[in-house]
């Protein structure tokens, strides 16, 4: 099976009521990028563990990696996986106790935060990457149009509100609520 090496890319969140949260793992040249929805709480252990460097973070995270190196067990590597009957990426991590190395499957955020704190590579599948994975300009220019859409929406919606004319708010809504959970 081949595989691609990927890098952290970067996070973002929509500004829609609730959040969406979005983790970027990007192919090295830049070209595609793996776009994987996160979770509030995965979000907030993110954020948690890389606004500060490994050393100063007191994290779940953090606590399992002092505790594997206090063990003498490495981390070699990070790979991104899925499969059909998974509705989310999760990550397989590949320890070395010394003597064997065995594989331990956790959330995919758990995994992300484990490779930065061990600095150890990030893999998956070139199956997986092709089927997922996205063309960065392409991505960036959707997103940009798409906001710039929903923008234009909320002043009609505003403007039928004013007008009183509640059918075409109601469409409105609708078409807004349609967009925000793509």
């Amino acid at each position: 099976m081949k595989r691609i090496r990927l890098d952290i890319g970067t996070l973002t969140a929509s500004a829609r009521e609730g959040g969406s949260f979005m983790f970027f793992l990007y192919r090295s040249g830049m070209d595609k990028c793996l776009p994987v929805p996160l979770t509030s709480s995965d979000m907030h252990a993110v954020l948690t563990n890389f606004k500060r460097s490994p050393e100063d973070n007191i994290s779940i995270q953090n606590v399992l990696a002092v505790t594997l190196r206090e063990y003498r067990i490495e981390l070699l590597e990070v790979a991104v996986v899925r499969n059909s009957e998974q509705e989310n990426f999760k990550a397989e991590l590949l320890f070395f106790d010394g003597e064997k190395e065995f594989v331990v499957t956790v959330n995919f955020a758990d995994g992300i935060i484990l490779a930065r704190i061990f600095t150890c590579p990030i893999y998956i599948s070139t199956e997986l990457m092709e089927k997922y994975a996205i063309d960065i300009d392409a991505y960036a220019e959707t997103a940009l149009r798409t906001e710039e859409h929903l923008q234009q929406l909320k002043e009609s919606l505003q403007e039928a509100i004013g007008k009183e004319d509640y059918e075409a708010a109601a469409h409105i809504s609708k078409e807004i609520e349609r967009l925000t959970k793509k």
